[in-house]
């Protein structure tokens, strides 16, 4: 099976010309009416017309630069979307779509004001009647989920056939017991253990029929605790996510899933557990959202900005594009203090440092309350800004009217023991916990050669060269080298800093030597320079080396993928837990 590499419009609904150039992690957001809803619906109107032109015969047709192309006039009612406002501006059109593969082919759809639309297959090799050509030179397996409804209170038993011709389109919610009806137990119970993962405890019975009425109903049944309910009572948040696992279900490592806005009906801790099942179960996924909690689970370079006026989706680049993200959907820290009227739990964070830790709290079963909504996250400075951490709870109690625990993770820069020692001393009261990272900044976790050696080897598209993990090795030392000078010399800085602004009775000189000879003595040890180094700095030039001779691309979420318990420092669980337990998770 092969992979969206791009989809591109022209004369297309809000779109003149537009172009959306995809990976396997494609992350939709933007303003109301952006066009966001709009790409994902091309991906509804190929899925229809490449299910009708797979069943059929093509017809040779010229298509201008192209040549003679494999083509299929495909009537409007195959397509379940409403085509009436497909032309941008209600021009005279025609729109037009084009979906290109990794494997280089295309499949371009043109949809007219009024009659057939016109498909046709894109390849280098010379174009073919049959109708497994289209299958062969264009294999994708989409998975779309459509536009999600509440359950029919009572669902009347329908034909199979029916149930096929609602199955991907608006009506499909009212046939979802009637489906399931249908399957064998094997394939419910698959589909019962996908509702289970984000629903822990309830279990799913097969549906049912029920007679006596007019018309016999079909019903289905849940058991949550010592209660048995009909799905149709549960919540809309329940219902929906039933559904999207529904079509989930059929989806495996080979398909390319289309989503839209998931996070209209799922609280957010539901939205983190359906990203985490999506990430598990296909190759490639567009999603559409307004959800700050969805982008900030995925990486800077899995997320794009539509914007009407554009010509194309803008990726953002690294943290700094999150601002633009954003400002686009309209978000701000209005949003923060309304969830945190909710938890009444605060804990504040560097920079990205919520995301990677998050992660790696999920490596120890039971600690991934960082990703929960349940506690509200926020951005601070540093120890520049310690005082506002330390303040909060008071803040929070005398001008909102709200008793809060708050907890901090600092990063510790190139501050000695001593320092930490002093300031956490000072900062922790009662209501608020502060912790320190146990080396410089949160990616000197990434620096762990075992998970890079495994990154390497699970993403290479081209065969390794002999001794390539002893290149990597390699890799590591010139990189910790080529920070040892700066490192010493910030540490030494920072000592002194420390030292002279407890009018302490050493010299400079003697303090610069100390530093000096302790920092000499502990470099031949790989886990303290592991810890001292800058991270951040170490982990791109480690990346840029890795993508140069192995052309395989690093990111955090690769690397913490990789690691095992043992390579992640202790202090890191031993802090989470102590956050864990002071903000009562």
């Amino acid at each position: 099976m092969s992979k969206v590499k791009s989809i591109e419009f022209a004369e297309y609904k809000s779109f003149s010309r537009f172009i959306l150039s995809a990976r396997d992690r494609n992350v939709l957001v933007g303003p109301n009416n952006a066009g966001k809803s709009t790409a994902l619906d091309a991906f509804r109107i190929a899925f229809d017309a490449l299910r009708f032109a797979s069943r059929r015969t093509a017809t040779l047709k010229s298509q201008g630069g192209h040549g003679v192309c494999s083509t299929w006039m495909t009537p409007a009612s195959a397509i379940q979307n409403d085509l009436r406002s497909c032309i941008h501006n209600f021009g005279d059109g025609p729109a037009q779509i084009r979906i290109k593969l990794d494997n280089g082919n295309s499949f371009a759809i043109s949809i007219p004001s009024d009659g057939d639309l016109e498909c046709f297959l894109v390849t280098d090799i010379a174009a073919r009647k049959n109708a497994t050509f289209l299958r062969e030179q264009f294999p994708l397996k989409l998975v779309i989920v459509p536009t999600l409804s509440p359950l029919e209170q009572n669902e009347e038993l329908v034909l199979q056939e029916t149930v096929e011709r609602n199955r991907y389109g608006r009506l499909a919610s009212r046939n979802f017991r009637n489906f399931w009806l249908h399957k064998s137990r094997d394939e419910f119970n698959t589909f019962a253990d996908l509702v289970e993962l984000g629903w822990p405890g309830v279990k799913l019975r097969p549906p049912e029929i029920e007679h006596g009425g007019a018309r016999p109903i079909v019903r289905m049944y849940f058991r949550d605790g010592s209660h048995v309910r009909e799905v149709q009572w549960a919540g809309f948040g329940f219902q929906v996510w039933m559904q999207t696992m529904m079509h989930l279900v059929v989806a495996d490592e080979d398909s390319t899933l289309i989503l839209d806005e998931p996070d209209i009906y799922l609280h957010p801790d539901l939205q983190h557990r359906l990203l985490s099942v999506i990430g598990q179960r296909v190759g490639q996924y567009f999603v559409a959202t307004h959800s700050t909690e969805i982008i900030n689970a995925v990486e800077p370079g899995d997320v794009l900005i539509v914007r009407p006026e554009s010509r194309g989706a803008k990726r953002i680049q690294g943290d700094a594009g999150y601002s633009d993200v954003y400002a686009a959907i309209g978000s701000s820290e209005n949003a923060q203090f309304a969830r945190l009227a909710k938890t009444k739990k605060v804990l504040y964070f560097e920079g990205k440092d919520a995301r990677i830790l998050s992660k790696v709290a999920k490596k120890q079963g039971g600690m991934d309350f960082i990703s929960s909504a349940t506690v509200t996250l926020m951005k601070t400075d540093g120890f520049a800004n310690w005082s506002r951490v330390a303040t909060s709870s008071w803040v929070f109690e005398n001008f909102f009217g709200f008793h809060i625990p708050v907890a901090a993770i600092f990063d510790r820069d190139y501050r000695c023991d001593d320092e930490i020692d002093e300031f956490l001393r000072d900062v922790n009261t009662n209501d608020t916990q502060c912790r320190v990272l146990p080396f410089k900044e949160i990616e000197n976790l990434l620096l762990v050669a075992n998970a890079v050696n495994a990154v390497v080897r699970k993403h290479s598209t081209r065969a390794l060269p002999h001794e390539w993990e002893q290149e990597i090795k390699e890799i590591f030392n010139f990189c910790f080298e080529q920070m040892k000078s700066k490192t010493l010399s910030a540490r030494i800085g920072a000592k002194i800093s420390y030292e002279v602004g407890k009018s302490a009775k050493k010299d400079i000189a003697t303090i610069s030597a100390e530093e000096e000879q302790a920092f000499t003595h502990a470099w031949p040890n790989d886990e303290f320079k592991r810890k001292v180094v800058p991270g951040k700095a170490v982990f791109s030039e480690i990346s840029r080396m890795v993508q140069e001779k192995f052309t395989v691309t690093l990111t955090p979420s690769r690397i913490i993928e990789e690691l095992r318990v043992e390579d992640i420092h202790p202090d890191i669980f031993t802090i989470l837990r102590d956050i864990q337990v002071h903000l009562g998770e």
